[in-house]
């Protein structure tokens, strides 16, 4: 049994700068006991750049998201090791190198008592929206993105925000587009096409599939994004994962679990109708019985989880062994993934 205490409280979305002013995205709420898993985003440069805090600008990293876009533009730039308690490498920054960390509660509280530019504004005027459509706690919001680590351009830069906690997620997950705009017709459909490069489903499925609380549009002229994420560190190594095969499979997903929309998300799966093992990664071979748990590191399947019923993905299926539990693991570098549900064309 892998467990330990977290050596510091570093939640999902918390940003981190090491010694040498590079800049980390914390990745969950379980890290290693020495290290947080967390890819690069941002890494200082002598050149001026649409990112900069004072007399520093910043390049961008990552540029695109999905998760194996993300961990495959870091890879080679930072620190990666293996993590026995996932069966796989991950990113990481270690505490020893970490001189800074920013907390996007810490942070929207700021900007809301002073805020300096127009992009800070605009998160004020989103945070007002956002609580009085759903009742969200005062205290349950943060901001993250750029304007988290004030290097934010009022050019591009977007406002997005994090809700924690699994009441206020609920109800934000199922309200908040009513009070938010969505972004121009043109602009959504450049957006789906990059998605569905990115993702490999087609833009229709994209479409359909996209969190209704993702790509507002404040008072036409800013977008916003909302993110969840539990708002108590988790312990490490409370689950662990053996990696037996690539894995497609057809199941009926308990919906509305908060869970469901952090990151990691969980889904509970309450009956597999078919499963298909694809390739083998290991020379055990599966057990048999049904999928007990999706485990989502791509937040754009979030909300397909979330919604529940009956669900198509493929990801990797791997053995909980602290539970005996098969958990198909979606969101990986190690295989193709996605969720989608049972009535939209099958992925091809």
């Amino acid at each position: 049994m892998i467990s330990s205490k977290p050596a510091e409280a570093i939640l999902d979305h918390d940003h981190l700068e090491d010694v040498d002013g590079a800049i980390y995205v914390a990745v969950g709420n379980r890290h290693l006991p020495n290290a947080a898993v967390a890819y690069l985003k941002y890494v200082p440069t002598a050149r001026r750049t649409l990112w900069c805090r004072g007399g520093t600008c910043f390049e961008r990293v990552v540029r695109r998201y999905g998760a194996s876009y993300v961990l495959g533009a870091v890879r080679g730039l930072q620190e990666e090791v293996y993590d026995p308690s996932l069966g796989v490498t991950v990113p990481i920054v270690r505490f020893s190198r970490v001189r800074t960390v920013y907390r996007p509660r810490e942070r929207l509280a700021e900007v809301l008592r002073r805020p300096r530019d127009p992009v800070e504004l605009d998160v004020a005027e989103a945070y007002a929206v956002l609580r009085s459509c759903s009742g969200v706690s005062p205290g349950s919001v943060g901001v993250d993105g750029s304007v988290l680590v004030g290097i934010h351009n009022p050019e591009v830069s977007d406002v997005d925000l994090v809700v924690y906690g699994c009441r206020d997620s609920v109800e934000v997950a199922t309200t908040a587009h009513q009070a938010f705009g969505r972004l121009p017709a043109e602009v959504e459909v450049r957006r789906l096409r990059a998605m569905s490069e990115v993702y490999g489903l087609p833009p229709e499925v994209m479409a359909t599939i996209s969190p209704p609380y993702k790509r507002l549009y404040l008072a036409g002229r800013r977008e916003v994004n909302i993110m969840f994420s539990a708002d108590t560190p988790g312990r490490y190594g409370e689950r662990v994962l053996v990696p037996l095969a690539v894995a497609e499979a057809l199941i009926e997903v308990e919906g509305g679990d908060c869970r469901s929309l952090y990151y990691p998300g969980e889904a509970r799966v309450s009956k597999t109708i078919d499963l298909r093992v694809e390739r083998s990664l290991a020379q055990v071979a599966p057990p048999p019985g049904g999928v007990g748990l999706v485990l989502n590191y791509e937040s754009l399947y979030s909300y397909v989880l979330f919604r529940g019923g009956t669900v198509r993905a493929r990801g990797v299926l791997a053995l909980d062994r602290t539970s005996d539990t098969l958990v198909l693991v979606v969101g990986t570098r190690e295989a193709w993934s996605y969720v989608v549900p049972k009535d939209l064309t099958e992925p091809s």
